[in-house]
């Protein structure tokens, strides 16, 4: 049964079940029944997309702060008027504090919950309450990730994404690992065409160890780790 976005459920078949629901996967969660909510580190990103003139060479990523705050920055788009589209991630970490509710992309973001740690991030290049300030919003989230599992394929299903191998978003690695998942995914279905219990038997194979290697070496902070 799949759910169409309004509430309605509908019967369809197939050869095979690819689950990348995300990481509140229904199958996942039918696999691990017991596995509760994702894991929170105690880190909180708000996000958001500012109109701004180039920073340096307009070509620049920003990472500046350390393990318990920073701010995280890039171009994404040319505007005709010379100034970009500036995407931004502001964070800090917060100890002794429980996640009182499920994470949510769109959960809107409250300006004064962060600004003002954010207020003397005043470089020469770029004024970091002021960007901040100028963006039209920001949403809110913490984050979270899961434990690596034994198992990501059961028969004729399996998990792909999010719904694999939750992770914190650190170099764009769940994105990227997402869609070396399809790659391997499709490889072992073109592979073991007659046979897609085993072209999913090899997918895990080959991915699962590798992409909680993954998960476990960003809550190592992956390519923050400081010097």
């Amino acid at each position: 049964a799949a759910d169409r976005g309004n509430g309605a459920r509908t019967d369809v078949r197939g050869s095979v079940l690819i689950a990348a629901d995300g990481i509140h996967s229904v199958m996942r969660s039918i696999r691990y029944p017991d596995e509760g909510m994702p894991k929170w580190n105690g880190a909180m990103l708000w996000r958001g997309v500012a109109e701004a003139p180039p920073v340096l060479g307009g070509r620049t990523m920003v990472w500046a702060g350390h393990p318990d705050q920073k701010f995280v920055g890039y171009p994404i788009a040319n505007l005709p008027d010379g100034r970009q589209l500036f995407n931004f991630i502001a964070e800090f970490r917060m100890y002794g504090v429980e996640l009182a509710e499920r994470e949510d992309w769109n959960q809107p973001g409250v300006l004064d919950d962060f600004i003002g740690r954010f207020e003397s991030w005043v470089f020469p290049w770029l004024d970091v309450p002021s960007l901040i300030r100028s963006s039209s919003g920001t949403y809110r989230f913490p984050m979270v990730d899961r434990d690596p599992v034994e198992r990501w394929s059961f028969g004729r299903t399996t998990l792909l994404g999010d719904a694999a191998h939750p992770m914190y978003p650190i170099g764009s690695n769940g994105a990227s690992q997402a869609i070396l998942d399809a790659r391997v995914l499709t490889a072992c279905m073109r592979c073991y065409a007659d046979d897609p219990v085993r072209a999913l038997e090899r997918y895990d194979e080959e991915r699962r160890p590798a992409t909680g290697g993954i998960v476990l070496a960003n809550r190592g902070f992956g390519p923050e780790l400081p010097m």
